[in-house]
């Protein structure tokens, strides 16, 4: 949640009771986090995991097309 001015007390409750992300990686993360326009402005940034790896799908495999045999196919 972006802000113009600083959160209120209860803002912070709020935000504290969304609880936490558990990560993959081992990590927790706020489920909501409230930053300021002047935090955003001084380099702060949303506390995410980080996005370099893909831990939820597999890689499919590569399709292995064969040339087809049939050239009277599509001959008239």
């Amino acid at each position: 949640m972006i802000c113009l001015a600083e959160p209120t007390k209860p803002m912070k409750v709020e935000a504290a009771s969304a609880g936490f992300y558990d990560s993959p990686w081992g990590k927790k993360y706020p489920r909501l986090q409230i930053l300021t326009i002047v935090d955003l402005l001084a380099g702060k940034q949303v506390d995410y995991p980080p996005t370099r790896a893909n831990v939820t799908f597999k890689k499919a495999p590569k399709a292995n097309i064969q040339p087809s045999t049939n050239s009277d196919l599509f001959e008239v």
